[in-house]
């Protein structure tokens, strides 16, 4: 659109210019001109994209308590330290552990219940059996029969409830203790031995950086070529003698309704995990453009039409009689390529057209050729 005004003013300085021009000059206009050439051309796109983790994931306790203990690794000076972050852990380590103290008294308040509705049903299932040989000699009521079993149901249900209790004590007990949910880097540590760890509050954030992902978001032009498994370059200023490689491995399938971009996601290989999470990175997208093998001029050559009002035209050099004089010939504009436009019908490569100077002709005007070191070249 702005290059489409920069045409229409462009045009503005051309009709002012014929209007001075009324009388046709009797010596000849010097004019630049140009050969059309065809667009070869293509855009390189660049967007910035943070290095993010293939993986991540912020470990919590389940449970509240003081921290008892961080597991610990070797310094660089032979001592042990707790980890902390930027250390490798393993699939199931240990990371830390809360006082459990507390938790183990329920464990055992809770095995201690167990065994006591264990020998209350006991003594309930002999009173049941007895009750029933009773009945069924016709020695005992109908209602003690029936209350000599709803006994029994009552300590079958206590019992279970204590079973279930001591379950989810042990398990609260077993939850003072944080493992690593897979093997990968430790990206931040939130705990101390002798802190208190609240319930759900992350002590631990791990990462999976073996593989990194860089996300960025693009134009609605550019998504017809972004499909999953294509390649893309990117560089980081950290890594600067080094061109990554990274495979598309989602492509978001609607739009951020604030930017109206859509997120394209590209993993890159990280074994000797020299890309950081944060990192910035610029990706490297080569928009070729469909215009390629297709005509174009320079944006000043062009004129306004004296056939369509609106249309646009050029100015070609004939030799005539002698001499040279300018013809008008209506052109067609396709897209604009910076200070480019293709032409879509009109002209086609190799044809020499006007181009400093056009603003200042009119159809049959004497032109004096200024010749461009490429043109000289080719009628030599």
């Amino acid at each position: 659109m702005k290059t489409r005004l920069a045409i229409a003013a462009l045009l503005g300085l051309t009709l002012a210019g014929c209007a001075k021009n009324n009388i046709a000059a009797e010596r000849p206009i010097p004019v630049s001109v140009q050969v059309v050439e065809t667009y070869g051309g293509q855009d390189v796109r660049r967007f910035s994209a943070v290095i993010q983790p293939y993986e991540q994931v912020d470990l919590s306790f389940r449970v509240g308590g003081y921290v008892q203990s961080i597991a610990q690794v070797k310094s660089v000076d032979g001592h042990s330290r707790a980890v902390q972050d930027g250390d490798k852990i393993s699939r199931g380590a240990v990371l830390a552990r809360l006082n459990s103290s507390d938790y183990e008294a329920r464990v055992q308040q809770a095995k201690a219940a167990v065994t006591e509705a264990e020998t209350l049903r006991a003594k309930a299932g002999l009173d049941r059996a007895r009750a029933t040989n009773l009945f069924q000699s016709q020695s005992l009521t109908k209602p003690e029969y029936d209350g000599a079993t709803a006994n029994y149901d009552a300590t079958t249900a206590r019992l279970e409830s204590a079973r279930a209790k001591l379950a989810e004590a042990t398990v609260s007990a077993g939850d003072t203790i944080l493992r690593a949910a897979f093997a990968g880097t430790i990206l931040k540590r939130n705990v101390s031995t002798g802190s208190l760890a609240a319930p759900g509050a992350p002590a631990f954030v791990i990462a999976d950086v073996s593989a990194v992902k860089a996300v960025f978001g693009v134009p609605d032009r550019l998504i017809p070529g972004m499909k999953l498994g294509n390649t893309l370059t990117l560089r980081t200023e950290a890594l600067a003698d080094r061109e990554l490689h990274g495979r598309i491995t989602r492509v978001s399938a609607s739009a951020d309704p604030r930017s109206r971009v859509f997120e394209v996601e590209v993993s890159i290989p990280n074994r000797d995990e020299q890309l950081k999470v944060g990192m910035v990175a610029a990706l490297v997208i080569e928009d070729k453009s469909p215009e390629i093998g297709s005509p174009v001029i320079p944006i000043n050559a062009l004129v306004g039409s004296a056939n369509q009002p609106g249309g646009y035209a050029v100015f070609f050099a004939a030799h005539e009689n002698g001499g040279t004089v300018a013809r008008l010939t209506d052109v067609q504009l396709g897209r604009t390529l910076g200070n480019l436009v293709v032409i879509k019908n009109g002209l086609k490569p190799g044809d020499q057209i006007i181009t400093t100077g056009a603003g200042l002709l009119r159809e049959d005007d004497r032109v004096e050729l200024l010749l461009s070191k490429a043109i000289q070249t080719e009628q030599r």
